[in-house]
């Protein structure tokens, strides 16, 4: 067998049998955190363009969450993608900084509502989209994200084939087969963070895992060996990469999806730890304390100023990968939430005046989950906050109701009234609830 068909054989094989209750768990907490940034960001002017966009094209099969124009399966697939990942606010898998939350609902949402599909299969599916994408991250990690892929689109094709794979019955040919056609499909580049075009990357991994699985279905084939041959998906995409964590012995060892995180903040994960930090702060100085403020020092892990360096934002997208902005908006209003981050406050004078006293210090001795904030006082008094570790990291993961809450926060202002009833029925998934139901309760 290929290394392919090693990997989709076991994939399979720990599908066959039920799921374990911490992963069955983990899955529907995924479902729920991605369910409720698909539908916080579905009434965005880009997805309104987007949705337009499809009206156009024709097709008239499903509405996507949050919305109630009915598109054709692989645009619904695409703005569910685009949606999920829209506000940076999805899950988020640490080592290899994968949001496979995004691409794998959109991928099985369609075809569980357009087919019916019970919630085990949909359960299932949700499961095993995850857990693929995240085998082949880690697989080649770091290598392809330091070169300047963006891992979410070139991986989540990955996942989607998957999800879709399973809700379409494919055996272990047509599932890989569908991995060999989605991955020809892969992706992304670091370049577009800040802008639109980030969010567009999971959205169509959402929609070209579909397609591939959708095409296999339809009598379709493959390209044997273009993951591993020389020239193939992982020579081309990374300097170095290795197998080991989608051999059979790994795949039974341990769910990677168990890794899986949930930000408390709609930005990048890395500055977390920095934010709640300034938060701290803000409760300590008081709720006004930019006249205070002569200076700002985070110090951090060198990643913050790879991934969020950006000095200044002049759009909330923007805001989203600045790690100056979520620092000074914690200290400034004591929270970072949506609102925080934007295109008004992004451009707002006095938010820029204390991003522009504050400077990143990084430090490979501080862990990705830490992060210390001082605030020199215009009085030379210093005062700091240091967070050893994050909440919504892997040490401190969100508990079931700070999700729970996040969701409600998200899924109101778009479904007055139907927040509660939805996370009852994307926590009920595969005992008693289905995909069909959820699209029931927004209908």
């Amino acid at each position: 067998m290929s290394m392919l068909d090693e990997f989709v054989g076991a994939l399979l094989a720990v599908g066959d049998a039920p799921l374990p209750d911490d992963v069955a768990h983990e899955t529907r907490r995924c479902l729920l955190n991605v369910l409720g940034t698909t539908i916080g960001a579905s009434r965005a002017a880009e997805v309104d363009a987007m949705v337009g966009c499809a009206l156009e094209c024709g097709g008239a099969e499903l509405a996507p969450p949050g919305r109630a124009e009915a598109l054709d399966r692989l645009f619904a697939a695409t703005v569910i993608g685009f949606c999920g990942h829209f506000d940076d606010y999805d899950d988020t898998h640490l080592e290899t900084v994968i949001h496979p939350g995004a691409a794998t609902l959109g991928a099985l949402y369609p075809l569980a509502v357009l087919a019916g599909s019970d919630g085990t299969s949909a359960l299932k599916a949700m499961a095993l989209g995850v857990e693929s994408q995240l085998r082949v991250g880690i697989a080649m990690s770091p290598s392809h994200y330091d070169l300047g892929w963006h891992i979410t689109g070139t991986c989540g094709v990955v996942g989607a084939a998957v999800a879709a794979g399973v809700l379409l019955g494919a055996d272990l040919a047509a599932q890989a087969a569908a991995i060999e056609l989605a991955v020809n499909a892969a992706v992304g580049h670091r370049e577009a963070f800040g802008t639109p075009v980030k969010p567009f990357h999971a959205g169509k991994a959402a929609a070209n895992g579909l397609l591939a699985a959708l095409l296999v279905a339809a009598g379709a084939e493959g390209s044997p060996g273009v993951l591993e041959r020389e020239g193939g998906y992982f020579h081309a995409l990374s300097d170095l990469w290795s197998a080991e964590v989608l051999s059979p012995a790994d795949v039974e060892r341990r769910w990677a999806l168990l890794d899986n995180t949930y930000k408390p903040f709609p930005c990048g994960i890395v500055a977390h730890p920095a934010i709640e930090a300034a938060i701290g702060l803000h409760e300590l100085l008081g709720p006004e304390p930019d006249g205070e403020v002569a200076a700002v020092r985070v110090d951090c892990n060198p990643l913050v100023v790879e991934l969020m360096g950006r000095p200044s934002a002049a759009t909330g997208l923007e805001a989203r990968f600045c790690a100056l902005h979520g620092v000074a908006c914690g200290l400034l209003f004591g929270r970072a939430g949506l609102a925080e981050f934007s295109d008004a406050l992004a451009s707002d004078p006095v938010v820029d005046a204390l991003r522009r006293r504050a400077t990143l210090a990084p430090d490979e001795a501080v862990g990705r989950e830490s992060a210390r904030v001082t605030v020199t006082l215009a009085g030379g008094a210093e005062r700091s906050v240091e967070v050893a570790v994050a909440s919504g990291s892997s040490g401190r993961p969100l508990t079931d109701q700070q999700l729970l809450d996040k969701f409600t926060a998200l899924v109101e202002p778009v479904l007055p009234g139907r927040a509660a009833r939805l996370a009852d029925a994307a926590m009920a998934l595969g005992k008693g609830s289905t995909i069909s139901d959820l699209q029931a309760v927004m209908a």
